[in-house]
C-alpha cells in the first residue's frame, strides 16, 4: 500500500474513535439528566402528601380553636339570661355566673318582696354582691365584630379601632371646626377634604362661622361661670350646708323607691326622695341607674331658689360623681324634678339596690 493511503485509514480510524468517544459521553449525560429528573419526581411526589397534611392539620387547628372560643362563650354566659355581657359580671356563693342587669332584677325583687335576694340556680343569699373579674377580663379579650367594617378584634383593643383605625368608620371633615357639617366614612374623606368648600370660603365668611362657634361657647362659658360665683357667693354669705342623710327603700304600687327622714335647712323642713329608673321593664336592661329629687315639706314664705348636689356619704363605699341642680321652691312648686343620681359605674349601682339603707351625703346653697 501507498504511504497516501495508509495515512488516510489511519485517520479514519482515529475519527471514528473520536465519535464513539462523543456518543459515549452524550449517553452518560442523557442517563444523568434522567436521573436527575426522577430525584426530583420522586422529591415532589413525596413532598405533596406532607403539604396536604400540612395544610390538614392547620384547617384541623383553626376548627379547635373556633370550638374552643365557643366553648368559653358559653362557660361564660350568665346562668339566668343566658347572654354573653361585657359589663360587671358577679358570682354567687356556689360559683354560678351572673351578669349585672340580672342580678339588679334580682335584688329589687328580693328588696319589693322584703326577701332576702337568692340564686335562682342554687338557692344561696346573694345579698353580698361579689365580682368577677376574672371572667370580666376574660371576656374582654374575645374578638368581637367592628360594627362599621365586621372585621374581628379583641374586645379590649376594638372601641380604638373603632374610634382611630376603621375606614368604614363615620368621622367629620376636618374642617368642621370652621363650620364643614359633612359627615361620612373615614376613607371617603380625604377625598372630601381635599375639595372641602370650606376651602374656597373667603377669610370674612371663616370669620363669621368662627363668630358663631364662639359665641355659643361663650355662652357655655358665661354659665358656668355664673354657677361658680353663685357658689363663691354662698359659701362667703354663710348659704350652703351640708347634711349627711340615709336613703331607705321602700315599696310603692310594686315599684322600688328610696326616702329620708326630715331634715332642716334654711328654716324649712326638707326630704329627699329616690328611685330605680326603668322598673316595669320586662327585658333585662344593660343600664341601671337612678335619680333623685329634693322636696320641700313646709310651705315657703318666699321663693327659695336653692342649688343642691349629692355627695359620697362619710362612710359609705358607694362614690357618686358630682352634677349641680337647681330649683325654684314657692307655694305651688315644694318638689323639684327627679334628676340623674350620677353613680360612677354599674358595681356601684348593684352596691345601692344591695342595701337596705345607703349614706350620702347633701350640699344645699340658697340663691338669689
Amino acid at each position: 500500500m501507498s504511504s497516501s493511503n495508509i495515512e488516510s485509514s489511519e485517520l479514519s480510524e482515529d475519527s471514528l474513535s473520536i465519535v464513539r468517544q462523543q456518543e459515549e459521553q452524550q449517553e452518560s449525560v442523557e442517563e444523568s439528566i434522567t436521573s436527575s429528573l426522577e430525584t426530583i419526581a420522586t422529591g415532589i411526589g413525596d413532598r405533596v402528601p406532607r403539604m396536604q397534611s400540612s395544610e390538614t392539620a392547620c384547617l384541623a387547628g383553626v376548627r379547635d380553636s373556633e370550638a374552643f372560643e365557643n366553648n368559653l362563650r358559653d362557660i361564660l354566659r350568665c346562668k339566668i339570661c343566658l347572654a354573653l355581657r361585657r359589663t360587671t359580671l358577679y358570682l354567687c356563693q356556689t360559683g354560678h355566673l351572673i351578669c349585672a342587669s340580672c342580678l339588679a332584677h334580682l335584688l329589687t325583687d328580693a328588696q319589693l318582696c322584703d326577701a332576702t335576694p337568692k340564686c335562682p340556680i342554687c338557692q344561696k343569699d346573694i345579698s353580698i354582691p361579689v365580682r368577677n373579674i376574672a371572667a370580666e377580663l376574660t371576656i374582654s379579650e374575645l374578638p368581637s365584630n367592628c360594627r362599621f367594617c365586621n372585621e374581628k378584634f379583641p374586645h379590649c383593643s376594638l372601641d380604638h379601632h373603632e374610634r382611630h383605625d376603621c375606614q368604614d368608620s363615620p368621622i367629620c371633615c376636618k374642617y368642621s371646626r370652621i363650620g364643614c357639617e359633612w359627615i361620612g366614612v373615614r376613607k371617603e374623606a380625604s377625598g372630601h377634604e381635599s375639595d372641602c368648600e370650606f376651602l374656597s370660603k373667603t377669610p370674612q365668611e371663616i370669620a363669621a362661622t368662627l363668630e358663631t362657634i364662639d359665641a355659643n361657647d361663650e355662652a357655655k362659658h358665661d354659665e358656668i361661670e355664673h354657677i361658680f360665683q353663685s357658689l363663691m357667693f354662698s359659701l362667703n354669705s354663710e348659704r350652703i350646708l351640708c347634711v349627711d342623710l340615709q336613703l331607705m327603700c321602700y315599696c310603692n304600687n310594686h315599684q322600688l323607691f328610696y326616702t329620708t327622714t326630715n331634715f332642716h335647712a334654711f328654716n324649712e323642713l326638707w326630704i329627699i326622695r329616690a328611685r330605680l329608673n326603668n322598673q316595669g321593664v320586662t327585658e333585662s336592661a344593660n343600664v341601671i341607674s337612678f335619680s333623685y329629687q329634693l322636696v320641700l315639706k313646709t310651705e315657703p314664705r318666699t321663693t327659695l331658689k336653692v342649688q343642691f348636689v349629692a355627695l359620697k356619704g362619710s362612710r359609705s363605699d358607694i362614690k357618686i360623681s358630682t352634677q349641680l341642680y337647681k330649683h325654684e321652691f314657692t307655694p305651688t312648686s315644694l318638689e323639684s324634678d327627679y334628676c340623674a343620681l350620677p353613680l360612677t359605674d354599674c358595681n356601684d349601682c348593684i352596691q345601692f339596690l344591695a342595701k337596705r339603707g345607703t349614706k350620702f351625703r347633701i350640699m344645699l346653697s340658697l340663691l338669689d
